[in-house]
């Protein structure tokens, strides 16, 4: 009898422990998340720099089967952009014959934009109940408007120097274009119904945001320049309650 009650005792433990390790999962989710994008044009050009822009967004993901394997597709928001210098020659409106550079203008754009993207992750579980996963997609950024803070300096007239600054609407970017992404990311279990996670992103312009850039306004170097930024993000994520249950201590 003895021996039974400390079977029956066993028996009770293990299973307390395995209900611990198992939890609801499912082939589907879906988050929030926003931060900042620390944003730059390529570097083909000279003379730029970078700013801060907002991104944020929504997305669902979906387990491939039963690898560790995930399909994400995300929607938000992300004002990309960066810095760009120009040296203006104002010959071309009757200024000092001289073709000397009188101006330097230096622009902060702010490129307003749609941001979606599809990306593939490999994620995997510790034995502290808590994840790590790592991803490459690809995705589109769809401008709808654009802003330029700007500070320009020099000699405005033969002899008149001076420094003026002012934001303005402009439209010299495109539409949309395309980028590349690396993501690495952990989630994080809460005593809530959902989980923490914490992203860090880089995303690299696969096409022009700009064609006909010239730093010295001169056609005959013109070119084009792309848009990067490295995106730190934070966020919440809920899985659906209803699905297969599997063992967390695996």
């Amino acid at each position: 009898m003895m021996f039974c009650a400390v079977v029956m005792a066993l028996t009770s433990s293990i299973n307390k422990t395995n209900a611990q390790n198992t939890a609801p999962t499912s082939k589907y989710g879906w988050g929030i998340t926003n931060g900042i994008s620390v944003n730059n044009f390529t570097y083909d050009q000279p003379h730029n720099g970078i700013n801060l822009g907002y991104t944020g967004g929504a997305f669902i993901d979906k387990s491939l089967g039963e690898s560790n394997f995930k399909l994400r597709l995300n929607l938000g928001y992300t004002g990309a952009g960066g810095q760009l210098i120009t040296f203006k020659d104002d010959t071309r409106y009757g200024f000092d014959n001289a073709f000397t550079f009188k101006n330097v203008k230096q622009s902060s754009y702010l490129l307003h934009s749609i941001d979606s993207w599809l990306s593939l992750f490999y994620e995997k579980q510790t034995k502290h109940n808590w994840k790590y996963y790592f991803g490459l997609g690809g995705g589109m950024e769809n401008k709808f408007f654009e802003t330029e803070r700007y500070q320009k300096t020099g000699e405005f007239i033969t002899g008149i120097y001076g420094t003026v600054q002012n934001q303005q609407y402009t439209n010299r970017f495109e539409n949309y274009w395309f980028n590349g992404n690396v993501t690495g990311g952990i989630e994080l279990p809460t005593n809530k119904k959902f989980s923490l996670i914490i992203e860090a992103r880089y995303l690299y312009g696969l096409t022009a945001a700009r064609s006909n850039y010239s730093y010295i306004e001169f056609d005959g170097v013109m070119g084009e320049v792309r848009t990067n930024a490295f995106q730190l993000t934070v966020g919440v994520r809920n899985m659906f309650t209803k699905g297969k249950t599997k063992n967390k201590s695996k």
